[in-house]
């Protein structure tokens, strides 16, 4: 139960998805879009009360209090969305999904530098190449080599099998994984001189929806999120997005 319920929230970001657009995936589940239920603060230049994240974004102020940083932001609002599993240990299975995540997009970065347009050979690199073993104990002599196609192999291993990545009902993992894997800018979200490589997933959504189907649970996951009736409302209604 919401600790918080009473209490206004205000997302302070840019104009863009990044690491404010999980939060408001979380809450559009949750039932609640901007105006009625929260602030979408977006921002051309830093605004004040950015201390919960020394000075930066993004920050979500929640009455005269706030938290930085996304990890946290993410827990917060899932916890008081009921989006965290049923117990602790699905808590603690749902913030490893998103760690896993975070090391996979960090394998991605070190192929494809942020901001830079991905080569052929770079796609072909990480969607094609590297380490395959999905199973058992980690070949240490393909770490160097853990592109998407490992780090999906291992990932679907842990999820579960009712539709969802852990338990039986949607979860912030559930999100995480949609955000990752297949959110994406429709060309009524952007300017007209916005790059087709900065709107889809890993520069390529053919490519990562074709590997994506292999791995059933993970799609599953997906398509909760994507199938949601709150999330189609919000993403329906969410506007042009700076990046």
């Amino acid at each position: 139960m919401s600790q918080f319920a009473s209490e206004p929230i205000t997302l302070k970001y840019w104009n863009g998805r990044g690491l404010m657009e999980i939060p408001r995936l979380l809450l559009a589940i949750a039932g609640k879009f901007p105006g009625a239920d929260y602030t979408d603060g977006r921002f051309s230049e830093p605004p004040a009360g950015l201390e919960g994240n020394l000075g930066r974004m993004p920050v979500a102020a929640v009455g005269e209090s706030s938290v930085g940083q996304s990890f946290a932001i993410n827990y917060f609002l899932a916890v008081e969305n009921n989006l965290l599993g049923s117990n602790n240990l699905e808590a603690a299975q749902i913030l490893a999904i998103g760690e896993h995540l975070r090391e996979l997009s960090t394998a991605f970065r070190a192929i494809v530098p942020y901001g830079t347009e991905p080569t052929a050979e770079a796609l072909e690199k990480w969607f094609e190449q590297g380490a395959t073993d999905a199973t058992g104990a980690a070949d240490r002599a393909g770490y160097s080599t853990r592109f998407l196609t490992w780090w999906l192999g291992r990932i679907e291993a842990t999820l579960g099998d009712k539709g969802f990545a852990v338990g039986d009902k949607l979860s912030l993992a559930d999100v995480q994984l949609y955000f990752t894997f297949a959110d994406y800018l429709r060309e009524d979200e952007t300017a007209a001189d916005f790059p087709q490589w900065k709107k889809e997933p890993f520069g390529s959504k053919a490519r990562t929806d074709a590997i994506l189907a292999k791995h059933p649970k993970l799609l599953a996951s997906v398509d909760a999120v994507r199938n949601n009736a709150n999330v189609q409302k919000w993403l329906a209604s969410r506007g042009v997005q700076g990046f």
